[in-house]
């Protein structure tokens, strides 16, 4: 069985029709009313091709639905896999066909893909969609071509964890397909549709204060990476000042051993304690490339410019390099789908 989860705050109408047409293509819905009050009762209660369950209070659409997860997992056991939806019509109920469809035949993890033709999707939509890309790919070492769309699918298997994703408000979505990068797992994409009704204006999500809360919570998950990259800048000072560029690969070799080593120590008994990770062999890779990258870089400043010190020339490399290093990101993801 394929169950819809519908986290749902103040809805509208369209809420009604959206279960009724759900029901109708033999898809079990679960709606999660988010606090929403008595004044939205008479919407739930006309959803009667729906299980809905109340929050007392509005808790955020992660929290809502990390409850629903909890739900099906205690109250569903025929349950196969979990498709979410948002309340609002965004999405089409033919693409949560399409959604259902690459589950049943064989996909764990299934994101949609909103198609970009930029007369159709708002400025602030375009911008934050670009800006999430750039920062996700950096982080995660990991690019999502889309990686805010609400439309996924899960096989049950994936359940578990994902109730213990961090946050409660929209920046769960976010942080859910982070914790996805750090257990290496496959996120098939799905093309779909991007629709905007009323240039988005029914949407809940403040432009900027959820923006500032999603990127803050992805920084606080990559507070390890960070803080191995800090302790790879201070190791990089003193090699600088005692070495300098006659011992180039050495150092270079050093400081790319103890970063990956700090990191991955960090998020594996700090971090990420509690959600084992399965990520070390990618990283590895990306750390041998990125620090060859930085080698080769440095050996060139220090040709062209003798008296530059080998931290600066390494603090520019690193800096130039982040357009390559999303790069890297990006064509690794296209290199490895052979759909969307």
């Amino acid at each position: 069985m394929v169950v819809v989860l519908i986290p749902a705050y103040e809805p509208d109408e369209q809420l009604i029709t959206l279960t009724r047409r759900l029901a109708e293509q033999d898809l079990s819905v679960l709606v999660v009313d988010d606090g929403s009050g008595e004044k939205y009762g008479s919407i739930f209660a006309q959803c009667h091709t729906a299980t809905v369950i109340t929050l007392p209070r509005n808790s955020g659409k992660g929290a809502a639905l990390k409850a629903g997860m909890r739900y099906i997992l205690e109250n569903l056991p025929e349950c196969t896999h979990v498709i979410t939806c948002d309340a609002d019509g965004q999405h089409r109920v033919e693409d949560v066909v399409r959604v259902r469809e690459r589950l049943l035949k064989g996909e764990k993890f299934v994101l949609t893909v909103r198609q970009r033709t930029h007369r159709k999707i708002p400025l602030r939509s375009r911008v934050g969609n670009s800006l999430s890309r750039f920062v996700y790919a950096l982080l995660a070492n990991r690019y999502l071509s889309d990686n805010q769309s609400g439309l996924r699918g899960f096989a049950r298997e994936h359940l578990s964890w994902l109730t213990k994703v961090e946050r409660n408000n929209y920046d769960y979505e976010m942080n859910m397909l982070y914790y996805a990068a750090k257990k290496n797992i496959r996120i098939d994409t799905l093309p779909i549709e991007a629709i905007y009704i009323g240039n988005n204006e029914s949407s809940h999500f403040n432009p900027v204060m959820d923006t500032v809360k999603i990127y803050r919570s992805l920084f606080r998950l990559a507070v390890g990476s960070i803080l191995a990259f800090g302790v790879a800048e201070l190791l990089m000072g003193v090699l600088s000042l005692t070495v300098g560029y006659h011992g180039l690969f050495l150092t270079m070799s050093i400081v790319a051993a103890v970063s990956y080593t700090v990191g991955t120590l960090l998020n594996m008994f700090v971090f990420f304690r509690h959600t084992p990770c399965h990520d070390y062999l990618r990283n590895l890779i990306y750390t041998v490339v990125e620090y060859f990258v930085y080698t080769l870089g440095c050996m060139l400043l220090g040709y062209a410019q003798p008296e530059l010190p080998l931290f600066l020339a390494f603090n520019l490399v690193y800096i130039l390099g982040i357009p390559l290093r999303y790069c890297l990101h990006k064509f690794t993801f296209i290199a490895t789908r052979t759909r969307e």
